[in-house]
């Protein structure tokens, strides 16, 4: 027995298959140009956490030996 959603999932599968490819133009153009510009934008953010976060332990990285460093020194 079929459900509610199946029934009209059905329905919106039949209606859209009823429509001629010509009636529906879509420039994606701007659709890809959005896109493109987005995906640099998160690949420009990704890359500036990635920096920070190599940094910061490259900084911890030199305050450990500094720290182990000056232990082995002293003692």
């Amino acid at each position: 027995m079929m459900n509610f959603k199946t029934l009209a999932a059905i329905a919106l599968l039949t209606c859209a298959a009823n429509v001629q490819a010509d009636e529906i133009l879509v420039d994606t153009n701007d659709l890809h140009a959005a896109i493109s510009a987005q995906l640099a934008e998160g690949l420009e953010a990704m890359q500036q956490d990635l920096n920070d976060d190599v940094n910061a332990m490259l900084v911890a990285t030199e305050s450990e030996k500094e720290t182990t460093a000056n232990v082995q020194h002293s003692e």
